[in-house]
């Protein structure tokens, strides 16, 4: 990373990170789950401490998760779009610069907090709450208990699967991340632009249904909790095809950049 780059970052990411954006960001990762937990507590029957996790991230983050991950900080870049700040920042520094400094900072941002937003429901599921008693565990009695793709990393120990399942969204939040802020940057109706990674998430999931493969859908690969374990290497299918739109997306605004931007 250059000088001038790294300078960059560090001065966008001094931007970003305010008390507000702060308070913002807190309440991405502590609101849905504690939603969540307030819905699910006393509505399951859990076999395993590792089930309360399990719930904790269904419904709302998985459904929502692109829609989330443009609100870290893609988002914001579209003011400066409509106050047609850019123009003045090309005069102390130049645009390839300036734009890959907004993409830096969007994965390095989106990806911290698609991160916490498992990995600090799995903390408190699994180290918290136990100290609590807040959620009656029951014995299997023989009912079958649904292990989820993933749980093939529990021989690590559980908080290596904690950690390294976290990592896994932290790492897909990041790409819807950087899908929606590339968009921002490439097409003029910032709107549109935000609203294709969550439409790409529901398309991929439509498809992937009606085709009769479910293993392969973008939510089931980033949240697997409402279907059978599946080989560990399933994940990696959508998540390859979501990085090559990812890289073509890059490439069209580096061959185009002074189209869009003069």
């Amino acid at each position: 990373m250059s000088k001038m780059l790294s300078h960059q970052v560090k001065v966008e990411l001094m931007r970003a990170v305010t008390w507000r954006q702060c308070v913002i960001w807190a309440a991405l990762i502590l609101v849905l789950p504690t939603i969540q937990f307030l819905l699910i507590k006393e509505n399951y029957v859990y076999y395993r401490q590792l089930d309360l996790f399990l719930r904790l991230n269904s419904n709302f983050v998985p459904l929502l998760f692109p829609i989330i991950m443009v609100l870290v900080y893609a988002i914001y870049f579209v003011g400066e779009q409509k106050n047609h700040f850019i123009p003045y920042v090309r005069i102390r520094i130049p645009l390839a610069t300036y734009l890959f400094s907004k993409l830096v900072v969007n994965a390095i941002l989106s990806f911290l907090i698609a991160f916490l937003m498992v990995f600090v429901p799995f903390i408190f599921s699994m180290y918290i709450e136990p100290g609590l008693g807040i959620v009656h565990l029951y014995p299997a009695d023989g009912n079958p208990i649904p292990y989820t793709t993933f749980e093939q990393l529990l021989f690590l120990g559980t908080l290596p699967y904690g950690i390294i399942y976290s990592l896994w969204v932290g790492l897909n939040g990041m790409m819807y991340a950087t899908m929606g802020l590339l968009l921002v940057m490439i097409l003029e109706k910032p709107f549109v632009a935000l609203s294709i990674p969550f439409m790409y998430y529901l398309l991929g999931n439509f498809i992937t249904q009606i085709l009769g493969y479910e293993q392969f859908s973008p939510t089931y690969t980033i949240f697997p909790f409402s279907i059978s374990q599946q080989p560990l290497w399933t994940v990696f299918v959508p998540f390859t095809i979501l990085c090559i739109v990812i890289i073509i997306l890059g490439f069209y605004l580096k061959e185009n950049l002074y189209k869009h931007y003069d």
